[in-house]
Parts: structure tokens; C-alpha cells; sequence
């Protein structure tokens, strides 16, 4: 039981902090940002009517075909995270196996999580003060409110998807000092 346990645990950690999985919720934030600037542009031609109508209707079309798909894929992934996070509680509550437990701390793919997760926040940061700036010091700043549209559609992706990856790699930190008794 305890082999299967630990098999198990394994497979689950490797699933939960793998690099993959990471990189796949980068190309899912980066879909979103796409399709949120689509969706922004399609709104600001709506606005400008006659012909542009035409324009925001094509914007539109591509925007939600961005963004439904992402949003899909990272409503699996939230699903897919919390499944296995589950299952790790369940295979934990069997027994505890000292000399084994030690193996899962998977310190290299928890830190890999945690500085990897600080660059969408790095960016969200970036993006935030770049917009503050061009509003506080250009003259000619749109008065539309599409920057203002530009700048949530860039920092809130970015903001979340460090955030979560923070919350990924801190919730299995936790799950490993309980598993070990608070000892790391």
C-alpha cells in the first residue's frame, strides 16, 4: 500500500508542478490578452460607426474566439489543479511513511513555480505603471477610455496568472509541511 501511495503521489506532484502545465497557463494568459485587445479594439470602431461597423463586427468575432477557448482551457486547468489536489489528500490520509514523505517536497519544481510565477506579476506591475504614466504625463492621452481598457485587458491576465502560480506552488508547500509535521 505504501508503494502504491507513493507512486501515486508522485504521479500527482509531477502533474500539479510540472513545467508544462505552467507554460500552458502563459499561452492561455497571453490568449486572453490577445482576445481582450480585440475586443477593445472591436468596441472603440463600434463607436466610431459607418463603415467601422464593419471593422468592430470582425474585431468581435476574432475577440471571442479568442477568448472563449482560453477561458475554457483555463477553467480545465482550475478543475484539472483542484481534482489533483484532492487526490493528494486522499492518498496523504492513508498512512505516513517518514523516509518516503521526504522525496516530495519537490523543492526544485516549487521554486521553479515561485520565480517563474513573479515575471506575469513583474509584468502586470509593468504594465500598471506604464499606463499610470502615459495618462499622468501625456497630453494627448485618449480621453475614450481605451487606454484605461488596454491596461486592465494587460495587468488583471498577467496579475492572475502569477497569482495563481504563486498559490500553486505556496498550496503545495503547505500540503508538504503538514505531510512532514512542520519539520521543513
Amino acid at each position: 500500500m505504501l508503494a502504491d501511495r507513493e507512486r501515486a503521489l508522485d504521479a500527482l506532484i509531477g502533474k500539479m508542478l510540472s513545467p508544462g502545465r505552467l507554460l500552458l497557463g502563459w499561452l492561455l494568459t497571453v490568449v486572453v490578452m490577445l482576445g481582450w485587445t480585440f475586443a477593445v479594439l472591436g468596441l472603440k470602431s463600434a463607436t466610431e460607426g459607418g463603415i467601422s461597423y464593419v471593422y468592430a463586427a470582425a474585431y468581435l468575432i476574432l475577440a471571442a474566439g479568442a477568448l472563449v477557448p482560453a477561458l475554457l482551457g483555463i477553467r480545465a486547468g482550475l478543475r484539472t489543479g483542484k481534482e489533483a489536489r484532492r487526490r493528494l489528500r486522499l492518498w496523504t490520509a492513508l498512512d505516513r511513511d517518514a523516509v518516503r514523505d521526504a522525496g516530495f517536497g519537490a523543492d526544485g519544481r516549487v521554486w521553479f513555480w515561485l520565480l517563474m510565477s513573479l515575471l506575469p506579476c513583474a509584468g502586470a506591475v509593468a504594465a500598471g505603471a506604464a499606463f499610470v504614466t502615459e495618462v499622468l504625463t501625456a497630453a494627448d492621452a485618449p480621453k475614450d477610455g481605451s487606454a484605461l481598457a488596454y491596461a486592465w485587458g494587460l495587468t488583471a491576465p498577467l496579475a492572475a496568472a502569477g497569482a495563481y502560480g504563486l498559490a500553486t506552488a505556496l498550496t503545495h508547500r503547505r500540503w508538504f509541511r503538514s505531510l512532514s509535521g512542520g519539520a521543513r
